[in-house]
């Protein structure tokens, strides 16, 4: 399940990411209206990218510092274990990749799984529309049970990732952190576009 777009104490990425050059707070903080989209987009390098992914991958799964980074997923009797300090994220055009290591008794060793995840590009944005594959590359026996959840890491990493740089950038009208709009992918760097919260007020009457 992911978070709601809240407000994000400092540090936003870990240790040594506290306030990384790509990430520079917009001149319009606190003047942005209701659904207002800044020219500004974040451009995160991708191995910045991957950092950054590291120094936030424990809030995604619940788990607190100076512990163990192995987690064991339980369903219908089954275990897999998996490691989320080898998360990794690389980028190409309109594509970005998250990869995890896991394991189970069944496995001779532990494997690499990786996700692909279809964004847009700087010349076609597709807003926060992603899409993947329905059944990943790998052994049977971890992809027949494990692949919507594996997916489902991977695409709530890259959703904090683009949170995080967002509510860092300012603050709409309201005293509000800026959220994602878009995410998009280069050959060498993630894209980000923040924007301001849509006004639903009026929904529901």
């Amino acid at each position: 399940m992911t978070r709601p777009f809240t407000s994000l104490p400092a540090p936003v990425f870990g240790p040594g990411l506290e306030n990384p050059a790509w990430l520079q707070p917009l001149r319009l903080s606190g003047e942005l209206e209701p659904g207002q989209v800044p020219g500004q987009v974040v451009t995160v390098p991708a191995a910045e990218a991957q950092r950054a992914l590291l120094g936030l991958i424990r809030f995604v799964v619940d788990i607190p510092a100076d512990t163990s980074t192995v987690v064991v997923w339980e369903r219908d009797g089954a275990e897999l274990w998996v490691d989320v300090a080898t998360v990794t994220l690389t980028c190409s055009d309109g594509l970005v990749t998250v990869g995890v290591t896991v394991g189970c008794d069944q496995l001779d060793k532990p494997v690499v799984m990786t996700v692909p995840l279809g964004v847009g590009t700087a010349q076609a944005p597709t807003g926060l529309v992603l899409t993947t594959v329905e059944r990943l590359d790998g052994p049977d026996l971890v992809v027949a049970r494990w692949s919507d959840a594996i997916t489902a890491f991977a695409w709530e990493g890259l959703m904090e990732l683009a949170r995080r740089a967002c509510a860092h950038l300012g603050k709409d009208k309201n005293g509000l952190p800026l959220i994602p709009g878009a995410i998009a992918a280069t050959a060498d760097a993630l894209l980000v576009q923040p924007m301001s919260r849509n006004d639903l007020s009026a929904l529901g009457r």
